[in-house]
């Protein structure tokens, strides 16, 4: 009996998160705004971390660490509002094809939320070779949602 009980309200807790989540997107425009919010964070952090990687600024570990954790959790943050009703209209690059190939979406979202996983850790290991490759698997692993899912 407990188990079913434990069962019940781990249902009810995952239909209720469910239910905000989609809720916090009342209009289309919101899940835009709000995307689109978030997408630029991860330019900004991450072009701060690709000047390093380039060279073209100084490599100072504490600083490299900070931008790759806001990546990190930033690149959880898109998805449902990409998948929002009528979020590929309106002031967007999303393509609808976001709907039609939901599963292969969700596969290279969660690509991408793994690899920059791995750039904060290894940036938090300060290995700068180990970082610079990293950091061009998660460019790579960006790139492969822009190609099949933006206009």
């Amino acid at each position: 009996m407990k188990t079913i009980a434990r069962i019940t309200v781990l249902i009810l807790a995952v239909v209720l998160v469910a239910g905000v989540s989609y809720a916090q997107f009342a209009k289309t425009e919101d899940a835009i705004k709000y995307r689109k919010s978030v997408m630029v964070l991860i330019v900004t952090h991450f072009k701060r971390m690709g000047a390093v990687v380039q060279g073209k600024a100084d490599y100072d570990k504490q600083a490299f660490a900070a931008n790759a954790e806001v990546v990190k959790m930033m690149a959880t943050l898109p998805w449902e509002a990409s998948l929002a009703p009528g979020s590929d209209k309106g002031d967007t690059t999303l393509s609808p094809d976001v709907f039609s190939k939901e599963d292969d979406f969700r596969k290279i979202a969660a690509t991408f939320e793994a690899e920059t996983a791995k750039l904060a850790a290894t940036a938090m290991d300060g290995d700068f070779d180990a970082i610079k490759a990293q950091f061009g698997v998660v460019a790579q692993s960006c790139k492969a949602c822009h190609k099949p899912f933006r206009k």
